[in-house]
Order: structure tokens, then C-alpha cells, then sequence
């Protein structure tokens, strides 16, 4: 389940991003490797920047707020 949960602030655009974390056996990055999880990067991919996998590009943002 989730353990903690920050918000982001992207200084450019002034939107802020929430995240969550979970526990389990797998992590967040484990997730990329579920062949359900790709097919939603490939669905998304005409409507957000991706990487040549398709996987979202990220780009690392200020914490502003953090909640364990």
C-alpha cells in the first residue's frame, strides 16, 4: 500500500505534480517491465513526451510538500 506521499513544483509551467509511494514486493521502476503497463505508455505515447520505449520522459522537480 502506499507509505508516503510529496508534491512536486515545476517552476516553468507552475504546475504541481503529486506522487505516491508503495510498498511490495516490486518497485515503482519494477512496474516499466508489465507488459500492462507498457501497453497504457503505448496508448498514451501520441499524447505525452516518451522515450524510444515509449516510456514518459521525467524530469527531476523540487519536493514542496511531504507527507510519511
Amino acid at each position: 500500500g502506499v507509505y508516503d506521499y510529496s508534491i512536486y513544483w515545476d517552476k516553468d509551467t507552475n504546475i504541481l505534480f503529486a506522487c505516491q509511494k508503495t510498498k511490495g514486493e516490486e518497485s515503482s521502476q519494477d512496474m516499466g517491465a508489465n507488459p500492462i503497463v507498457q501497453k497504457w505508455w503505448d496508448y498514451m505515447a501520441d499524447i505525452m513526451e516518451v522515450n524510444p520505449d515509449n516510456s514518459p520522459v521525467t524530469i527531476p522537480l523540487p519536493e514542496v510538500f511531504h507527507m510519511d
